[in-house]
């Protein structure tokens, strides 16, 4: 993401167009950088902190700073030995995702979420 960032902002100050139009682009292009950094790479105020399967099949979803909330967990999940994302619809139609390697958690609950997401019941 900071390649092809870095990258279109050097191609944006060859082109042949006037001063003040590549600087609002790149500006804005700055921004949208800062913000897809804080929001996919660094988590900043964002993060889901935990999650929860209840015994009626439900998900809670706990978000930095925030109440725990309900959530949806799509088929849109990615379920390896080593690699475990699930994917969260929030009330508000939102996406979240929670991506799980093998050594975040002890070895057992990891096998038993990819047990359950393989077979859901």
């Amino acid at each position: 993401m900071t390649l092809t960032t870095s990258a279109s902002l050097i191609l944006l100050l060859v082109l042949p167009i006037p001063l003040i139009l590549k600087l609002l682009v790149c500006i804005i292009v700055s921004v949208w950088l800062c913000q897809s950094l804080r929001e996919y790479c660094w988590h900043i105020g964002s993060s889901i902190q935990s999650a929860e399967l209840r015994k009626d099949n439900t998900w809670l979803i706990s978000i930095a700073g925030k109440e725990a909330i309900k959530a949806e967990l799509l088929p849109d999940c990615l379920v390896q030995p080593w690699l475990t994302v699930l994917v969260f619809q929030l009330p508000d139609r939102r996406k979240k995702s929670l991506i799980l390697l093998r050594d975040n958690i002890d070895p057992d609950t990891f096998r038993r979420v990819r047990v359950r997401l393989r077979n859901p019941m």
